[in-house]
């Protein structure tokens, strides 16, 4: 009887992680508001968001915490080739065919203090691809 939980608990697990990588339904994309990048998101995940191609993105960086006595903070303006919808964790190029986001865009991260040739303490740097 244990051994019977124990696979119906994996089955079960499989299952869901199974559906959380389906692409959402076109039902459900056209009952998702659709917010353009800038204005006020709606409380919970449940709207699509637009990034337009050509559109000024403000990214905030921020560097704080109790080890310093002047923090810093700027915001970097980058702008996007193609259109990227976002809903939840999927993401399209048009709209209407959604992938995982991973799937479609690749991110890498890289932080090194300090710079690697030693001229500046820190380097960040985000790259962003579509695949």
């Amino acid at each position: 009887m244990k051994l019977a939980r124990i696979l119906f608990a994996a089955a079960t697990c499989a299952t869901l992680t199974a559906c959380a990588g389906l692409p959402p339904s076109t039902a459900e994309i056209s009952k998702a508001p659709k917010i353009q990048f800038g204005q006020t998101l709606p409380e919970g995940d449940n709207y699509v968001l637009h990034f337009p191609a050509g559109t000024p993105l403000p990214v905030s960086t921020v560097v704080d915490g109790n080890l310093f006595e002047h923090e810093g903070q700027a915001t970097l303006h980058v702008t996007l080739k193609r259109d990227v919808y976002m809903f939840r964790q999927f993401a399209s190029f048009d709209g209407q065919n959604w992938q995982p986001a991973r799937k479609l865009i690749e991110t890498h991260l890289e932080l090194r203090i300090p710079q690697k040739d030693g001229s500046n303490a820190g380097y960040l740097h985000i790259q962003m691809d579509q695949k």
